[in-house]
């Protein structure tokens, strides 16, 4: 969050290290106008935390359908990971590995709550659920801060530079959150096969 607030006062050139700049910056805050974009930013955040999980998962893997990474654990991230035992995974599903998406990540979940505990599902979960909150509050940010830079007067091109740049951000969060996502399914997939 402090990160962005940074970001945002670069863009908004509200940091600069003339005491002309800082005298600037602090009548901006006392104007009406001026407190809007500060508040902006913790309502951002309640607004990140009232975001559904699903919603989230959309915004962080780019599906619509099936977009939770137990979706594709037995189907594309077993196989791709080569610490997965696929016999011995196999011999836990005596009817065969589901197939159909919804399916896997009910059967994945199962095995989840079985091994919840465990360190390296843990800390993978963590990491996954850290970096999806990330990526979702910065998609969050960017219509807050177009709407903030607007009550600051802004240049359009700063605007749009900043923009880019939360736009960009949010692209490695999200690839970032894609991998813990995979790996935190893979580790309970391990866990289930040790």
């Amino acid at each position: 969050m402090l990160f962005h607030i940074i970001v945002f006062a670069l863009f908004a050139a509200l940091i600069s290290p003339t005491f002309k700049d800082i005298n600037e910056l602090l009548s901006k805050l006392k104007s009406p106008s001026g407190f809007f974009p500060i508040l902006a930013f913790p309502f951002a955040i309640i607004l990140e935390g009232i975001i559904y999980s699903d919603l989230k998962a959309i915004l962080v893997f780019w599906r619509f359908k099936n977009p939770l990474p137990g979706h594709q654990a037995f189907s594309v991230i077993a196989l791709k990971d080569p610490r997965i035992n696929m016999k011995k995974l196999e011999s836990l599903f005596p009817d065969g590995l589901p197939q159909e998406p919804s399916d896997q990540n009910s059967k994945w979940y199962k095995l989840y709550r079985q091994f919840s505990e465990r360190p390296i599902v843990y800390d993978a979960h963590k990491s996954f659920l850290l970096t999806r909150d990330l990526a979702a509050l910065t998609i969050v940010l960017m219509p807050f801060c177009f709407v903030a830079h607007l009550f600051w007067n802004t240049p359009a091109i700063t605007v749009f530079y900043h923009l880019l740049l939360l736009l960009g951000i949010t692209v490695v969060i999200s690839l970032s959150s894609q991998n813990h996502g995979k790996r935190f399914v893979a580790n309970v997939l391990v866990e289930a096969t040790l």
